[in-house]
C-alpha cells in the first residue's frame, strides 16, 4: 500500500499496471468533474469556470492524480514534492485568510469520491477481483490522507507563526472573546498575547460622525484589546481602566462617540458588544440620547425592547390599532398620556404637570383612551404588553419613524 509521502511502486501484482493506462485517457474529464463538483458543493470555492479558484482546483487535482498514477507504476517523479508544496501552500492561504480547514477537507472528500468512482468503474469493466479493487481503494484514500496532512502542516505552521506575533495573538484573542470561545481557548490565547484577563471587563464601541479613523491604541498605557472593522470599532478593557481608555480615545478623536457596556465577565463579551452597537444605532435613530458617552446601563430597557424589531412591529400592529386609527395629532397626545400613566399610575394633576397641560385636558384624554381600549385596560397581561410596546414605539414615532402607521394603512381593509 502507498505510504504517505512515499515515491515507490506498489508490491508486484497488487494493481495491474494496465489499469493506469486505462485511467490516463479519462484524466481530463475526471479533473473537470472534480473541479465542477467542488465549486458546486463547497461555497467557499464557488466561482466561474474561467476564474482563479477553478484554475487552482484544476491544477491541484491534475498534479495529485498524475503523481498518484506515477506512484502506482513505480516511476521516478519530481511531481510529488511540487504537489506536497502546493497543498501546504493551500493550508497556509486558509490560515492567512482567517479560515479553518473545513472547506479544503470537504473538497478533498469530493475529489476522493469522484476519483474512487472512476477507478471502480474501470476496474469493474475489466473484471478486476474484489481483492485488487480493495487495494486500489486503500491506496486512493491513503494518498488523500497524505494530501490532507500536507494542508494541515501548512495551516498549523502559519498559525504558529501568527501566534508568535503578540499583535496577531491579541487580535485573535479579541475575536475569540467576542465570539464566545471557551475558557480554555481564551486562557491559551491570552498567554500568547501576554494579556491578563481581568475579572470584569467593559466593552466600548466607538465611531465618529465625521468619519474619523478609530485609534488602534497600540501605545496605550492601559491593557486594551482593539477590534477594528468597517463599522464601529470595539475596545475591551478592565472595568478599572474604563475611564482612562475613554479619556484616551476622546483626546485622540475629539468627535468620537462611545457606547459603554456595564461590567461583564469574559463569557458575556459578545453580548456586551451587541448592546453597545445597538445603543449607537438607537442614538442614530433618536430613540435614546446621542451623548458623547452613551452609558448602556441607563438604557437597558430600551436595548432589550429593541432587540427584536420584528416582534415589536408585530405587537404594535396587534395592540395599538385603536391608536393607529386616530388622526396623527390625536395619536400623538393620547399615546404620550397613556404611556405616562402606564409607567407612573399618577393622578391627572401629576401627569398634567409633567406634560405641561391642564389636568382637565388629561382627564379628557383619559376618557378617550378608555373609549378606545375599553375593558382591556383592566387585563394585567394586556397592560404589561401595552406598556412595553408603547415604551419601545413612542420614541420611534417622536424621532420621525412612520413605518408603524404606514404598515397599518397598507393592511387596513378597504
Amino acid at each position: 500500500m502507498i505510504e504517505a509521502g512515499a515515491d515507490h511502486a506498489l508490491s508486484p501484482g497488487e494493481i495491474p499496471p494496465g489499469l493506469v493506462n486505462l485511467v490516463k485517457p479519462t484524466l481530463d474529464g475526471l479533473v473537470e468533474r472534480i473541479s465542477g463538483k467542488i465549486q458546486g458543493e463547497v461555497p467557499a470555492f464557488a466561482g466561474p469556470a474561467s476564474g482563479r479558484r477553478h484554475k487552482l482546483i484544476t491544477t491541484a487535482a491534475t498534479g495529485a492524480i498524475s503523481h498518484f498514477l506515477d506512484m502506482v507504476l513505480g516511476k521516478p517523479s519530481s511531481t510529488g514534492a511540487r504537489v506536497d508544496d502546493l497543498f501546504r501552500r493551500m493550508g497556509h492561504a486558509e490560515a492567512i485568510d482567517g479560515h479553518d480547514l473545513t472547506a479544503i477537507r470537504e473538497a478533498l472528500q469530493i475529489a476522493g469520491r469522484e476519483a474512487w468512482t472512476e477507478l471502480r468503474t474501470i476496474a469493474s469493466k475489466h473484471h478486476l477481483s474484489a481483492d485488487v479493487l480493495g487495494k486500489i481503494g486503500d491506496d486512493v484514500f491513503g494518498y488523500l490522507d497524505h494530501l490532507s496532512n500536507q494542508v494541515t502542516i501548512g495551516f498549523d505552521t502559519t498559525r504558529r507563526a501568527q501566534d508568535s506575533d503578540v499583535g496577531a495573538a491579541r487580535r485573535r484573542l479579541t475575536e475569540a472573546l467576542i465570539d464566545g470561545a471557551g475558557r480554555d481557548e481564551i486562557d491559551a490565547l491570552a498567554a500568547v498575547a501576554a494579556w491578563t484577563i481581568p475579572s470584569r471587563l467593559v466593552v466600548l464601541s466607538a465611531d465618529a460622525a465625521d468619519g474619523s479613523e478609530m485609534p488602534k491604541l497600540v501605545d496605550s498605557e492601559t491593557a486594551v484589546l482593539v477590534h477594528l472593522s468597517p463599522g464601529p470599532a470595539t475596545y475591551l478593557c478592565s472595568a478599572d481602566d474604563r475611564d482612562a481608555v475613554i479619556g484616551e480615545l476622546r483626546d485622540m478623536v475629539p468627535t468620537i462617540r462611545i457606547a459603554a457596556s456595564w461590567k461583564v465577565t469574559t463569557s458575556d463579551v459578545g453580548d456586551a458588544q451587541r448592546w453597545t452597537l445597538r445603543a449607537l444605532e438607537l442614538a442614530d435613530k433618536g430613540i435614546i440620547s446621542a451623548d458623547e458617552v452613551i452609558e448602556c446601563v441607563d438604557y437597558r430597557t430600551m436595548l432589550w425592547l429593541h432587540s427584536e424589531p420584528a416582534l415589536r412591529r408585530q405587537m404594535a400592529q396587534e395592540l395599538l390599532v385603536p391608536l393607529f386609527a386616530e388622526s396623527p395629532n390625536s395619536r400623538e397626545i393620547l399615546s404620550e398620556t397613556l404611556l405616562d400613566w402606564l409607567q407612573t399610575r399618577d393622578s391627572a394633576p401629576a401627569i398634567a404637570a409633567r406634560l405641561g397641560v391642564h389636568a382637565q385636558t388629561v382627564r379628557y384624554r383619559w376618557k378617550r383612551i378608555n373609549e378606545l381600549f375599553g375593558e382591556a385596560l383592566h387585563d394585567p397581561e394586556f397592560v404589561v404588553q401595552l406598556t412595553l410596546v408603547l415604551k419601545a414605539s413612542v420614541p420611534l414615532w417622536v424621532a420621525g419613524d412612520q413605518s408603524d402607521f404606514e404598515r397599518y394603512r397598507s393592511e387596513e381593509p378597504t
